[in-house]
């Protein structure tokens, strides 16, 4: 009876080791999400205003008139261009930071497994 209690009580612990770890990786992953939220928000702030930006800039460039339509279209493709600039950073701001949290979170699963296989 003693080899299968002493059977018994390593599984019983690698079982509640591998639940402490799973529940830390969790805790872990809902970190970072929370730490990438903000530059998810952010880039969707940032995307909106462009475009905000790009809709007052035709508004305007409407109210010219047809006398200066080069000139406005000129203005507008300025204008998008500006815009597509300033969501493409935004993007790569957040895909960073998406790229830092899956690499915590790989690195944690890592850690886990060593510690489950060690």
């Amino acid at each position: 009876m003693g080899l299968m209690d002493t059977i018994k009580g390593w599984f019983g612990n690698a079982k509640e080791e591998g639940a402490d770890i799973a529940d830390k990786t969790m805790d872990q992953a809902s970190e970072l999400v929370d730490k990438a939220e903000p530059y998810v928000d952010k880039t969707k702030d940032f995307a909106q205003d462009a475009a905000d930006t790009a809709g007052t800039k035709v508004e305007e460039l409407q109210d010219l008139g047809s006398d200066s339509v080069e000139t406005a279209q000129d203005k507008a493709q300025d204008a998008l261009d500006s815009a597509q600039d300033k969501a493409a950073e935004a993007l790569d701001t957040a895909q960073d930071a998406a790229g830092e949290a899956a690499a915590a979170v790989a690195e944690a699963v890592d850690d886990v497994k060593d510690e489950l296989d060690g």
